[in-house]
């Protein structure tokens, strides 16, 4: 089974429904009015996908990663752009924050965003598929895009869902990114449960 283009639109209204149910808690946790959605959605193998991102370059990059299991597993990050990042934690805390450093604050500010927009997106993805998920606890690391996707732990072959994602935190623009890194046999798990869902979107062979 393959995913047609209906399938990514399904996938980005459900990863747009899930940072929408983020936007509560965040709005609550920042004090301010908060608006997330996600303009793009791409799908595929890291070794085809890794060129688009290239713009990001070696760029370090503050990433929130939460492992999780369902009938397909892998991995669901966030990662910030380091301006963007400096950005939230100022905004969460009052303080400016030295984007450059590591700090216990900085840490836990952005996990608990992290955690909330992707609790939000895998929620959201389990309750409408209706695949029952177990979570990692999330992790934070920094590191550049390309060393994150080139780590040791990730088989080039593995599937990549990659997703824009804007904050928008009234006169501040902070952009992310979500990514979702997908088990072998995810992919068609995946589409199988979307098929479920959207049954006229799979795609006849």
């Amino acid at each position: 089974m393959s995913l047609t283009p209906e399938h990514i639109d399904a996938l980005k209204e459900l990863l747009n429904i899930g940072v929408g149910r983020a936007m509560g808690a965040l709005n609550q946790m920042l004090e301010a009015p908060i608006r997330l959605y996600v303009p793009t959605v791409k799908i595929g193998k890291i070794s085809e996908i890794q060129h688009e991102l290239g713009g990001f370059g070696d760029e370090r990059l503050s990433l929130i990663q939460l492992p999780f299991k369902a009938s397909f597993e892998g991995v669901a990050a966030l990662m910030f752009p380091t301006e963007s990042a400096a950005k939230l934690v100022s905004i969460c805390t009052g303080k400016g924050s030295d984007a450059s450093t590591l700090n216990t604050m900085k840490i836990a500010t952005l996990t608990e965003i992290g955690n909330i927009v992707l609790n939000g997106v895998m929620g959201s993805m389990s309750q409408i598929l209706e695949q029952r998920m177990t979570y990692s606890v999330p992790k934070y690391d920094e590191n550049s895009i390309r060393g994150f996707l080139n780590g040791s732990q990730w088989d080039p072959s593995l599937f990549l869902l990659w997703a824009e994602t804007h904050f928008t935190i009234e006169e501040f623009a902070v952009t992310g990114h979500i990514f979702l890194l997908l088990g072998f046999g995810s992919l068609e798990t995946l589409g199988e449960a979307l098929g479920t869902l959207f049954p006229s979107m799979v795609e006849k062979p």
